[in-house]
């Protein structure tokens, strides 16, 4: 299972690395022919503002601040999640407690140099991938089945700044006939209106 977990973050990495690189220099906003001035990221001394909202930028080396206590109680998470802040792309993750088998785990991770159609064509492929809006944003998301009976639903969140982020939603346990992706639209639109 860890290894499992481990090889889903270093597939994060590569893929947010590997789009950042290519359009690290500037971005379009789809609809839109202004080209987004590339943003700069705050360092990982110098704390984002202490109320949203938020750039993506002001995220990158602070993820975990994009929810609250209020947030994790509201959404049954425990805190104050753990950030990782390897390869200058930082996201955070929220694990529950080894006694809690039934508990979920949930990944956020800004990015904003990415363009959102880049990464979603490169996701369209994929099973039960569909598009949709949250909090008035684009965004898409695919809903993964395991073999193992474990589900997990990875949305990624266009900003109107620039960018996109990226939540993951992942029960421990095997749930084939629960709905996964309800609750982690439910968190990525709380975090979309945090975004500017």
């Amino acid at each position: 299972m860890q290894k499992n977990g481990t090889s889903r973050i270093r597939t994060l990495f590569a893929v947010l690395l590997g789009s950042a690189l290519v359009t690290a220099a500037s971005c379009q906003v789809p609809g839109n022919t202004t080209t987004v001035p590339p943003q700069t990221a705050l360092g990982r001394d110098t704390p984002p503002p202490t109320t949203p909202p938020w750039r993506l930028a002001e995220l990158v080396n602070h993820p975990c601040v994009v929810l609250g206590p209020a947030d994790l109680t509201r959404f049954g998470l425990t805190g104050p999640g753990e950030p990782e802040l390897d390869f200058g792309l930082g996201y955070c993750h929220w694990t529950p407690p080894t006694a809690d088998p039934q508990g979920v785990r949930l990944y956020f991770a800004p990015n904003p140099w990415d363009r959102y159609t880049t990464l979603a064509d490169s996701k369209r492929h994929e099973e039960n991938f569909r598009t949709l809006q949250i909090a008035g944003s684009s965004a898409f998301l695919v809903d993964r089945h395991r073999e193992s009976g474990h589900r997990n639903c990875m949305i990624w969140v266009q900003v109107a700044s620039g960018g996109l982020f990226q939540t993951e939603y992942a029960p421990q346990q095997p749930v084939p006939d629960t709905d996964v992706c309800g609750p982690a639209i439910e968190i990525a639109a709380a975090i979309s209106e945090r975004i500017r």
